[in-house]
């Protein structure tokens, strides 16, 4: 389970320009047959994608095989610091790296049900999700 983060209009068009930055910076190192996180590409055109390999493989006599994994978990389980790291690496200026680390590490959580919240408590690993 992650949680949606609620944030402030101006919070959501600050977070669109920081991951136009980002993306621009790393889009040399992202597949060019990657779907996720590609602009005008998703879930349905990757199955557009393989259908259509598919049946150009079976037109031909061939083989075709597939292996697909589910990384919906996969975001609960950013390292900060393995993500500052790389960001780092890529060539992210530095001054960028430290604003995000600020905005990543040591978020204050909590879980509401209903009208009823539990204790804060620090998040150590993940990035926001729905802002």
């Amino acid at each position: 389970y992650r949680g949606i983060t609620s944030l402030c209009a101006s919070s959501k068009v600050f977070e669109i320009v920081v991951y136009d930055s980002i993306f621009a910076a790393c889009k040399n190192y992202i597949s060019i047959v990657q779907h996720g996180f590609y602009p005008r590409r998703s879930v349905t055109t990757n199955l557009v994608h393989f259908v259509s390999n598919c049946i150009r493989a079976m037109d031909s006599g061939l083989q075709t095989d597939a292996i697909y994994t589910d990384f919906k978990s996969a975001f609960d389980r950013v390292d900060h610091n393995i993500l500052l790291k790389r960001l780092a690496i890529l060539g992210i200026y530095s001054d960028f790296v430290c604003w995000l680390k600020s905005y990543l590490i040591d978020r204050k959580l909590c879980v509401m049900i209903g009208s009823e919240s539990s204790d804060t408590f620090s998040n150590i690993s993940g990035v926001p999700q729905g802002s």
